[in-house]
């Protein structure tokens, strides 16, 4: 009985060591698009995201890279395209400014170059069909802005884990 309970205690330790390295860590990814590449695609910047587990919530966020004094009334604006798995297509366009908010986090690089980054979506819940392959196409309103845009961004993370 003794040597049957002698090999119990580093069983549930790796179970539990695994459990909870397994929970920890964020689903997610970063990808970015530099102008150059936009430019050969007519300004669409493409991306896709793998968003797949059901249990959790997903963030979305937009990143570029900008000369600030290059944008006028220092905003950038973007039409943004959202398709889902199933191939429905939602098209928002959004203005974001270049100020530090609770939803933008800005990065001075050098004197006229910073790093932004705004949330674009914020909760989103997959499941069934929802669950899967995203596309999300992003286009500056003005094609005056690509001269300001060294490169757009997206990141998403899961909030599994994170309870």
């Amino acid at each position: 009985m003794a040597a049957r309970n002698k090999h119990r205690a580093p069983f549930w330790t790796v179970l539990l060591l695994t459990l909870l390295a397994g929970c920890t860590q964020p689903v997610g990814d970063y990808f970015f698009v530099s102008t150059e590449t936009a430019r050969t695609q007519g300004g669409h910047y493409d991306f896709t995201l793998n968003l797949d587990d059901s249990t959790g919530t997903y963030s979305v966020r937009l990143a570029a890279r900008l000369v600030a004094g290059r944008l006028p009334d220092r905003q950038a604006a973007f039409d943004i395209h959202i398709t889902s798995p199933v191939g429905q297509t939602t098209i928002e366009r959004k203005s974001f400014p270049l100020e530090e908010s609770e939803e933008t986090r800005m990065t001075a690089g050098s004197s006229s170059v910073v790093d932004c980054e705004w949330l674009l979506q914020q909760g989103i819940r997959v499941n069934g069909p929802d669950a899967g392959t995203w596309r999300i196409a992003v286009s500056p309103t003005d094609t005056a802005l690509l001269d300001a845009i060294y490169g757009i961004g997206i990141s998403y993370e899961s909030d599994h884990g994170k309870r």
